[in-house]
Parts: structure tokens; C-alpha cells; sequence
């Protein structure tokens, strides 16, 4: 097989994936744009009542852009192995996710009203999280399969932008998980 034969194979191969993502996210019954205007409503500030500038600076602006620098201005791309462990990474954290879940459903009919609205706020964090680090698990395993250096850089950052996503979520419910359960001791 030719090196160009491979190249045209390796496109289609990405494209039908493309496609079929695609699909299968914007079917009505498997669509999560709902989950991720949740979690804007999240970054309302109670004060102003308006999405905090700060807020989407530093959980959706600052990843993306870190992950452009470090694929594109450092010149790092995650290697088959990386994303291997990268697979499993999110897969722990995924079930992490879903013990989270467990514990605030025992919280959530909470009779303080600001209670209740964080515990809300918080399981909206925590299924975005999880369906964060499923799209993760997902360009991890095709990120394996993948050889063409340019599809390579677009999946690393891309699986960069939303660890580090992620990451900043899991410090929001780990802090508001820890204010819910310690507030009742007061």
C-alpha cells in the first residue's frame, strides 16, 4: 500500500468518525447541549445576575488557550502511549464523577434554599465534568489510532482543553461539595 493510499484511508477513517460523533451527539435523545447551558447558568453571578466575565475566562477561555500554547507554541502532542494512560486517567475520573453524584443525592432535598441551589449547581458541574471526560476518552482512543501529524495536534489539544476543563470543574466540586457538608456543622 502506498504512503498516499494510507493518508486517504486515514481521512476517511477521521471523517466517518467526525460524522458519526456528530450524529450521534445532536440526536435528540443523546443531546448534551442542554447539560452545557446548564453549566453557563452556573457562572451567573448571584449578585449581578449576569454570566460571570471571570467565571468563563477561567473555566472555558484560559484552557483553550493553554492548550494552544503548549500543542502549538511548545510543540507537545500526546503520543500513543500517553493516550493510553490518558483513556484510563478519564475513565477513573469518570467513575469518580458518578460517586459524587451518589453522595449530593442525599443532599438534595435540602430545606435551605441556598443549599439546595448550590447542591443543584453542583450536580450540573459534576455531569458536565463526566460528559467532559467522556468526549476525553473518546479523541483519547481515536488519538491512538491516529497517525497524520496534523489530526495528532488537533486531538492533543483539544483533549488538553478539556482536561484542563475538567480539571478546573473538579476543583469547583470538590470546593462546593466540601462547603455543602461542612456547612451543616455550624
Amino acid at each position: 500500500m502506498k504512503i498516499e493510499d494510507f493518508l486517504r484511508m486515514e481521512y476517511l477513517f477521521l471523517a466517518l468518525i467526525v460524522i458519526c460523533l456528530v450524529a450521534m451527539l445532536f440526536n435528540s435523545k443523546s443531546n448534551i447541549s442542554s447539560i452545557f447551558s446548564a453549566q453557563f447558568k452556573v457562572f451567573i453571578n448571584n449578585r449581578r445576575k449576569r454570566i460571570s466575565i471571570l467565571d468563563i475566562f477561567s473555566f472555558v477561555v484560559c484552557p483553550i488557550v493553554l492548550s494552544l500554547v503548549i500543542c502549538f507554541w511548545r510543540g507537545f502532542v500526546i503520543t500513543k502511549d500517553l493516550a493510553q494512560i490518558l483513556t484510563t486517567a478519564f475513565s477513573l475520573i469518570f467513575t469518580l464523577l458518578f460517586a459524587f453524584q451518589a453522595i449530593l443525592v442525599g443532599k438534595k432535598d435540602s430545606n435551605n434554599e441556598v443549599e439546595s441551589k448550590v447542591i443543584k449547581q453542583t450536580f450540573v458541574s459534576i455531569v458536565t465534568a463526566s460528559v467532559l471526560s467522556l468526549i476525553s476518552i473518546i479523541l483519547s482512543a481515536i488519538l491512538m489510532f491516529t497517525s497524520n501529524c496534523i489530526a495528532t495536534r488537533i486531538f492533543t489539544t483539544l483533549i488538553l482543553a478539556l482536561s484542563f476543563m475538567t480539571i478546573m470543574l473538579l476543583l469547583m466540586i470538590i470546593k462546593r461539595t466540601f462547603k455543602v457538608f461542612t456547612h451543616d456543622d455550624k
